[in-house]
């Protein structure tokens, strides 16, 4: 099988996943290639070349990015190709499953034959900061989806969750705003002069070149946001103030080590039964992981 993988990332959660769902479809003989999105080059990519594609995004606001839509809106779909949806959250209210019905829409649209979408688990870079313990639990429950995800795909398993009423309705009025919220939002945004270390991190990364210095030498921020986070989340002497967002307290700094992560040992389980709060919809999705990851390999 040849396989097409095109996502979208902000802070390079999906760019994560996508590596490692890149290793292992090619540990299963499939030969795979990777097509991060620019948001600022909508080409039209030559899809017949390839027998499956799969779309990957993170999740904005119970919706899929604009710029990730905008490019796949761009793409013409060949009659009857397979395809599937990876996204990725920070949690899994059902709110998000309706995320993806724009793209399902388009591939409809186009004639593809949509088989599969699963939702990974990664840590946020907004609101707050994950514990690593629960980052860790969270990547051992995202390798057994991918166990989940490649054995599917090869053996032809479809596996699609309906949209209930409620995740259609957040997808499609609740949540709109979002797609100009980082237009509106860029207009509070600012760097703080007396930390500022003038590295231009922020504006070599920023995807959509939104970011740029004054004849003053201040940094000085345009409307094109996709609120992907990437300035303030790798801002390394956190001198980036992100609007309104900050004043409700929603503000993550410094990247996750994933690689340090994947190597702590847990003792025991961060997320159980009674977990209550914000992470209580982790249990339901857990044990439903766990359920299918037992029913094909016995584990």
């Amino acid at each position: 099988m040849k396989c097409l993988l095109i996502y979208f990332t902000g802070t390079y959660n999906t760019r994560y996943l996508s590596k490692k769902l890149q290793a292992r479809l090619q540990n299963a003989g499939w030969s795979v290639d990777l097509y991060e999105i620019d948001p600022l080059n909508n080409e039209r990519l030559d899809l017949k070349a390839y027998d499956i594609v799969g779309l990957g995004y993170p999740i904005h606001g119970y919706c899929a990015p604009w710029a990730f839509l905008k490019f796949v809106r761009a793409q013409k779909f060949p009659k009857g190709m397979r395809t599937f949806i990876y996204k990725n959250s920070g949690e899994t209210e059902k709110a998000n499953d309706a995320s993806s019905k724009y793209v399902v829409r388009k591939l409809r649209r186009d004639g593809a034959v949509m088989e599969n979408e699963y939702h990974f688990l990664m840590p946020y870079n907004i609101h707050f900061r994950f514990d690593d313990k629960l980052v860790k639990e969270m990547l051992v429950m995202d390798g057994k989806l991918l166990d989940i995800l490649v054995y599917e795909l090869c053996n032809s398993i479809p596996a699609k969750r309906p949209y209930g009423l409620w995740a259609r309705l957040v997808s499609s009025v609740v949540s709109r705003p979002q797609y100009i919220g980082g237009d509106v939002n860029s207009f509070l945004y600012r760097a703080d002069k007396d930390k500022c270390i003038g590295c231009d991190l922020c504006i070599k990364n920023c995807p959509t070149k939104n970011i740029s210095r004054d004849e003053s030498g201040s940094l000085r921020f345009s409307h094109h946001c996709l609120m992907c986070m990437r300035c303030s989340f790798y801002c390394p002497a956190d001198a980036i103030h992100i609007g309104f967002l900050e004043q409700w307290g929603w503000k993550v700094n410094g990247g996750y080590d994933f690689r340090k992560i994947e190597a702590i040992e847990l003792d025991a389980p961060v997320i159980t039964p009674n977990t209550k709060g914000f992470f209580h919809c982790y249990i339901e999705s857990y044990a439903r992981i766990d359920k299918r990851h037992k029913e094909l390999f016995g584990e």
